[in-house]
Parts: structure tokens; sequence; C-alpha cells
């Protein structure tokens, strides 16, 4: 609705895990390169945990993006073991199992598997809202999964992505082997105008739009978190929009923050 009154290609806001949209910055960088190590030399499985809304995702997504080859993202595990290998054995190109045990699905994998190894492959599992699985023998197959190992390191690589409660789901047989357990928390300020300014750069801005009281406002009513950045910055946008400005200020920031119910932002 707004794009063509700011110059704009896109809506630079909207909810999206595309990488496309993926904004570098310093805490997330640091992230990727501590897990990208880890799996890339198979140390073994990785854990990324936070809050709703720091952006996990999409930093999972990036993550596979950047180390290309053979990958699968599960967006929902909470299911049994045997169905849950049985949705992976399709997901990476292994075949369709004969059943939903453990054992069919699980001796598609070990095959599968060790051909990729014998390629020179690593496939890669992202396993998103882990914290979500409440079967002991969902993370028992998991676990299995990492003891197909070729040619010495695992031939899957696995990611766990969830809630900071899949610390306590976890078992230990599994916790024992993270090679990384990376907390995603709230951007600082200075990154919060970062990521603002790139999603914007991303749909063609050629001008900052907001002002830097404005940019300070979004930060500390979304207390530095992705998706109620995202939600503010959006509707401030469409305020500014109505109301002919060249640009949110303040003001429409306020508002937008009123309207969305997000208190973090100083009376």
């Amino acid at each position: 609705m707004y794009e063509a009154h700011f110059g704009l290609s896109g809506r630079p806001f909207g909810e999206t895990v595309s990488t496309s949209a993926f904004v570098a910055l310093p805490s997330r960088d640091t992230v990727l390169r501590r897990i990208r190590y880890g799996l890339e030399h198979g140390q073994g499985p990785a854990l990324i945990f936070g809050a709703s809304g720091t952006g996990k995702t999409m930093l999972a997504r990036t993550l596979a993006r950047d180390l290309g080859g053979t990958s699968a993202h599960l967006v929902f595990p909470a299911m049994p073991g045997g169905e849950l290998l049985a949705l992976l054995a399709e997901e990476l190109g292994a075949g369709a199992a004969d059943d939903t045990t453990v054992a069919g699905p699980l001796k598609r994998l070990r095959l599968w598997l060790a051909s990729a190894s014998a390629r020179g492959e690593r496939p890669l599992l992202i396993v998103d809202e882990a914290h979500l699985i409440d079967d002991p023998s969902t993370f028992e197959s998991l676990r299995l999964l990492l003891n197909f190992a070729t040619n010495g390191p695992p031939d899957l690589s696995l990611l766990l992505v969830g809630g900071p409660e899949i610390l306590l789901r976890i078992p230990p047989g599994l916790a024992d082997r993270l090679t990384a357990r990376c907390l995603l928390g709230p951007l600082t300020a200075k990154e919060s105008a970062a990521y603002l300014l790139g999603r914007l750069s991303i749909v063609g801005a050629t001008s900052p739009l907001f002002s830097p009281e404005a940019l300070d406002l979004l930060h500390r009513a979304a207390d530095g978190m992705p998706r109620r950045l995202n939600r503010l910055a959006d509707l401030a946008l469409l305020i500014a929009y109505a109301e002919g400005q060249t640009g949110p200020d303040s003001r429409a920031v306020s508002i937008a923050a009123r309207e969305l119910d997000f208190d973090g932002i100083a009376a």
C-alpha cells in the first residue's frame, strides 16, 4: 500500500523467513560462525535457542544457504520417532518408507547417508521448534542418526532450533554430544538501527526514512526483538503514508507502539 509513496520495491518489514531478507549483524554473525565451524568439522550436533521472535528460523535458513548442499528443515517435529524418520527420509530424497516404525525409515536413511558420505557430502537436518518435542523416542531417533559415521564424523549434520525450554527437554545422551549451544538474544540499539535500515535497503530505499530518534524509539518499544521491530516499523510506515509524511517520525512510532500494545517505549 505505502511502497510507491516511499519509493520502495516491496514491503520491507513483511513477515518472512526468506534468506533474501537476512541482514548481517555482529551478534548473528558470531552465532553463524560458531555453529558453522562445529557442523563443518563434524564435531557433533548444534543448538540455537532463544525467545520467540529473535530470528532463529531465519538464522538457521541462512546457515543452510551458506553451507550449500542437501538440507531438510522440519518445522513440526512433535511426532513419534518412527513418523519423524519417515518424513525425514522423504524430505531428503531417501525414498518413502514402507512403514512408520523406527526400523524401516532408519535403514533407508542409513543407506542414503552412506551414499552421500561416499560422494563427500554431509546433509544438514534442521529441527525447528525442537522445544515442542515431548516424546523421548523422537530425541532417541535423532540421536541414532548421529551414529551413522561412514568415514569418522557423523554422516549427518544436525541443528536443533527452539525456545529456551529445549534446555530442559533435550536428553543427556543428545545434550552431551552438542558441539555448540548458542543463545540468540535481543538486538542492541545499534543492531536494531542497522537491521531496520538494512531491510529498507533490500527493497530499494534511497534514504533512511526513519530519523535517528525514531530508530531509537523503535528499538526501545520492541525491546530489540526483530519480529516486534518488523511489526512496529511496518505500522509506522503505514501511519506516515496515511498522513502524507516523507517518513515516520517519533510520533508515528509512538502511535504504532500504542496500537500494537508494546509498552517498552518510554512515556
